[in-house]
């Protein structure tokens, strides 16, 4: 970075001076720091309402080692200045400490700013390596020659451990550690992870998160996030991907994570496999004006109103008067807040969320709601949805008859719901048998049921299941009658010979499908044989529908909308068999135990429970 014409010492140690004496005056305070109160908790009244605290982050300071050492230390001065009435717990650094690792004056320069914070116990901080910390950035961290590292000369373990008790340990490469720092009433563990985390290192990582199972996890690294062309949107860089993959989407602990290297900022909210909010972030300042100009970013934990509360701020630019400041001295920026229900986010780490899900009621066995709200964060781009009853039917978006073309021409998530249910959308599915399309599928784990009289398990003597679809304003019989809106794959003979019942035939066992004539229609399978199926009337395109199949163990009844349609009920249907292990669909029929007949229109929510639901419990009624 070109820094072009650089203000005379005495002006840089004149506002150096300037910052020191505002920190003894007490310029953002009347008292001394040391005495200074905690800032009030809004939500003291309330009860037992914690108190907010501050974690500051200080990203890539490379700039300020190599061309101005004074606004890093501006940075560590003001944290050890203000920690007390800015209630900061931690710091965390986001690695390139120093722009040139083979430079020894770098490495001074940023041993003098961090040995501000290692002054006093109460400001511990972490620290990792980023690509410029390293003598070759190609290199995993367990392919280093440790012995010849400067950050491990600089920044070793044992420096750590000797200042802070927050220093809970290191691996054996000595650039992976982790703190565990404590609030008012609450411990947080952040994990403190190389530039390129080799094997070893996760699994070192996931040893220290079995280790502390009860604890809320903070993740930084160098580089996890990127961000997009608009200068926005954060995006998953190849490294942050496999972080994802192999640690933090299956360690529901892991529910913030930093990281620099990136120029700019951004800001993701993803969804783990339990269906739990990452917030996670990517701050990079070191390509602005003078790399950064001293700004930090400080994320303030409101307890008291669920949320975190981010900004950027520059105790460098504080320091200079305001008539003294140029355009390009930014105070703050990037001010923000993203709600964080403390209480029930750090609840029963690696336990679906979803159990308190106001539709997930009393006796639900299953319950897709095909909203974005609901879908796991991918790095493959790969779609997937909760299952909101916490029972692990996790369902996976696939093709079917090698549709050409981008997959938002035949599958999509949009934000349009309908007027009645939960969901806050609804999935969009645009295919057909003669262009193909997608389809959503899961094992279905979790969808077992009781025991049937053959002995085999995948008997459900009483049921309600709900579906809220809509079917597009083209639709035409040619191209999408059959179809199917929930479909259990193998056929009605394979189910019935599984259960030793004697019945036969090629439909699906249990299919909820749309007729040739645009009728809804209800296929099952139960413990006294193949019944007769139940059918709506015709049903108009454009138009949001709620479907309810109500089975008391005597007969199975179809509701449309609140209504009791005219054909249902007509013999004795004892509950439902289905054979556990086989596919569940949504958005296709099958045939023979073969997929086919791809839906079209919308689909929000699918629930299945296991008992009869009143009408005032079904989601029409919501």
């Amino acid at each position: 970075m070109s820094i072009g014409k650089r203000s005379g010492w005495c002006s840089i140690w004149m506002v150096l001076c300037l910052t020191f004496l505002l920190a003894a005056c007490g310029s953002d305070s009347d008292s001394d720091p040391d005495e200074a109160a905690p800032p009030e908790n809004p939500g003291e009244d309330a009860g037992n309402v914690l108190p907010t605290f501050t974690l500051a982050i200080v990203p890539d300071t490379q700039k300020y080692a190599r061309y101005s050492p004074e606004r890093y230390t501006v940075q560590t001065q003001w944290i050890a200045d203000h920690y007390k009435e800015q209630n900061i717990k931690f710091t965390v650094h986001l690695g390139d400490v120093v722009d040139r690792a083979g430079e020894p004056n770098e490495w001074v320069a940023a041993r003098q700013a961090m040995e501000i914070l290692e002054a006093s116990a109460e400001t511990p901080y972490s620290v990792l390596a980023g690509n410029h910390d390293v003598l070759n950035s190609g290199q995993a961290d367990d392919e280093r020659d440790l012995s010849s590292e400067p950050f491990l000369q600089h920044f070793p373990a044992s420096l750590q451990a000797g200042n802070f008790t927050t220093f809970r340990g290191a691996d054996s490469t000595g650039f992976n550690s982790y703190h565990i720092f404590q609030t008012e009433g609450q411990a947080y563990l952040v994990l403190a992870l190389d530039w390129r985390v080799s094997e070893q290192t996760v699994n070192w990582a996931q040893s220290v998160l079995d280790a502390h199972p009860e604890l809320p996890v903070i993740l930084t690294t160098h580089q996890l996030l990127n961000i997009a062309g608009d200068g926005e949107t954060a995006i998953f860089t190849e490294h942050g991907a496999m972080l994802w993959e192999q640690l933090i989407r299956s360690n529901d602990q892991i529910f913030l994570t930093f990281n620099g290297h990136h120029h700019g900022e951004a800001m993701m909210v993803a969804k783990n496999d339990y269906g739990r909010d990452v917030v996670m972030v990517v701050v990079d300042y070191q390509s602005g004006f003078w790399g950064g100009n001293g700004m930090l970013q400080l994320v303030d934990f409101d307890y008291a109103n669920d949320e975190l509360d981010f900004r950027s701020f520059s105790p460098w630019v504080a320091a200079i008067p305001e008539d003294q400041r140029q355009p390009q001295d930014e105070l703050s920026r990037w001010v923000f807040s993203v709600p964080l229900d403390f209480s029930a986010r750090f609840k029963s780490f690696n336990e679906a969320a979803t159990g308190d899900a106001p539709g997930n009621i009393e006796g639900t066995e299953a319950y897709w709601i095909l909203d974005d709200a609901h879908r796991i964060t991918s790095t493959s781009g790969e779609v997937r949805f909760l299952d909101a009853s916490g029972k692990g039917n996790d369902l996976t978006l696939v093709p079917h008859n090698s549709p050409v073309g981008d997959r938002s021409a035949f599958f999509r998530i949009g934000s349009e719901a309908p007027p009645f249910g939960y969901a806050k959308g609804a999935s969009t599915f645009l295919g057909n048998n003669d262009i193909g399309g997608y389809y959503l599928t899961t094992d279905a784990p979790g969808l077992i049921f009781e025991t049937s009289d053959s002995g085999n398990p995948g008997y459900l003597p009483q049921y309600t299941i709900e579906a809220i679809v809509r079917l597009p304003g083209d639709w035409t019989p040619a191209e999408n009658q059959w179809s199917g809106i929930l479909n259990h794959r193998p056929q009605i003979t394979q189910v019935c010979n599984y259960h030793s019942v004697s019945c036969a035939g090629s439909d699906a066992a249990l299919g909820l499908n749309v007729s040739s004539l645009k009728e809804f229609q209800w296929v099952s399978t139960s413990q006294n044989g193949k019944g007769e199926d139940n059918w709506s009337w015709e049903v108009a395109s454009s138009y949001w529908y709620h479907i309810a199949l109500v089975n008391d163990g005597e007969r199975v009844q179809m509701y449309v909308d609140g209504s009791l349609v005219m054909r249902t009920g007509v013999d004795e249907q004892h509950g439902l068999l289905v054979e556990p292990g086989q596919p569940w669909s949504i958005g296709i029929n099958s045939w023979e135990g073969n997929p086919g007949n791809l839906f079209a229109g919308d689909i929000a929510e699918i629930r299945i429970n296991n008992r009869v639901l009143e009408p005032g419990e079904w989601l029409y009624n919501h």
